[in-house]
């Protein structure tokens, strides 16, 4: 009974983020980072078959509300994080190996489900994508439009708006991967601090993460890639460096945490102390070059006083 209830509110919980989302514009990306712990938690404490079962119910309801194109977004976004995840975590491999594993079949199952998407169209993937973000920068400059700002400001918001779809357009699937990256951590966060756990999720504490020395040299060679004068590896190397500088972001974080805790920070000082990381610029280039050069620094290692 205690399992058929969890499976019932677990979905109940996620129709409700999911129709919350589809309301709330931009927002729902913030939302979209919740909406795997719901019945991954399930599946963490009653089982991975009760997480598979909400996940079914939940995109069944989809359907049933929004259509077969509603229910298939949600599989495709949030099948991984909220079965296989905890499927993982369960059989004892570590939550860092977790997340990147969950990350990267997301990242192909969408890459797959584009292409042929693409395809049914008629078109190509990328003009698909190019397609999404006109419309989108189309729908921006008509909500500046209409915000009646000075011509010289209005200038400025799209010339900025510009650039950002740009951007976008480059580096389309390496955000897309590492918005797959933030929701699985984010699960991961989540269920390592919910209530009531029952259950162990392996690996190492936060404040001790430390990705692998060879990844460095990916990033360095994506670094010079980008001085080649070759559209393809250009836009190669940028999409490699929006997958792992947020890596490095967090385990400067991680190292962050750590001094946090040695120094016996205060929760509140904590808080405010990753609020300034997060919003106050230089910091989160700072913190991301803090993680990659700990590599050759060791910033956590015990320091042996001389005097």
């Amino acid at each position: 009974m205690n399992r058929l209830l969890a499976i019932l509110l677990g979905s109940v919980v996620t129709n409700s983020l999911l129709l919350s989302a589809s309301t709330l514009g931009p927002v729902s990306a913030f939302l979209n980072m919740f909406m795997a712990m719901p019945l991954a938690y399930v599946g963490m404490r009653y089982g991975v078959g009760s997480a598979l079962v909400g996940v079914t119910l939940t995109a069944a309801i989809q359907y049933a509300v929004a259509g077969f194109y509603s229910g298939g977004l949600y599989l495709l976004q949030f099948s991984m994080a909220t079965i296989g995840l905890p499927w993982l975590l369960k059989v004892g491999i570590s939550w860092l190996r977790s997340v990147l594993i969950c990350t990267l079949c997301t990242a192909v199952l969408a890459g797959g489900f584009a292409g042929g998407y693409a395809a049914r169209q008629e078109m190509t993937v990328t003009e698909m994508v190019n397609q999404y973000i006109d419309k989108e920068v189309a729908s921006a400059r008509t909500i500046y439009d209409q915000a009646e700002l000075p011509k010289d400001q209005l200038d400025n918001l799209y010339l900025v708006l510009d650039s950002t779809a740009d951007f976008f357009r480059q580096a389309f699937w390496g955000l897309a991967t590492t918005a797959f990256m933030l929701l699985s951590l984010m699960t991961v966060g989540l269920l390592k601090v919910a209530p009531q756990r029952t259950y162990a999720v392996p690996g190492c504490m936060f404040h001790h993460l430390k990705l692998s020395e060879y990844l460095v040299w990916v990033l360095i060679a994506a670094g010079f890639s980008l001085l080649i004068k070759q559209p393809v590896v250009q836009q190669l190397a940028l999409n490699c460096l929006t997958v792992i500088l947020p890596l490095y972001f967090l385990q400067g974080i991680a190292i962050i945490t750590f001094f946090f805790r040695k120094k016996a920070f205060s929760t509140l000082s904590r808080v405010f102390g990753y609020l300034l990381i997060l919003v106050v610029n230089p910091l989160p280039l700072l913190v991301t070059a803090i993680g990659v050069f700990d590599m050759w620094f060791d910033f956590r290692k015990p320091r042996v006083k001389t005097t």
